[in-house]
């Protein structure tokens, strides 16, 4: 008798994982399910190019200050890569 209570509450577990997890695959494959996971989807992309967007024009904003920097177009006197100050050329 015990065996076969052991399988009938074995079989009663799997049937009532395959009903949850069934109803859980046919909502999701439903018009509504699918329409949600696209707006889920979308969040998400629209929240990555967000976030490229804003790094990439801090990165590009960063680079041009260095590069004005570097040019004294900033208003400092422009410099060399290893630092020194660009001489002044004397043309007459």
């Amino acid at each position: 008798m015990g065996r076969g209570l052991f399988w009938f509450a074995v079989g009663a577990g799997v049937t009532v994982w395959l009903v949850l997890k069934g109803r859980e695959y046919y909502e999701r494959f439903t018009p509504k399910g699918i329409t949600e996971q696209v707006e889920r989807t979308a969040g998400n992309a629209r929240g990555w190019v967000d976030d490229f967007l804003h790094t990439m024009t801090s990165a590009m904003d960063e680079r041009e200050h260095e590069l004005r920097e570097a040019l004294g177009l900033d208003g400092s006197t422009p410099s060399t890569p290893e630092g020194l100050p660009v001489q002044e050329s004397n043309r007459t």
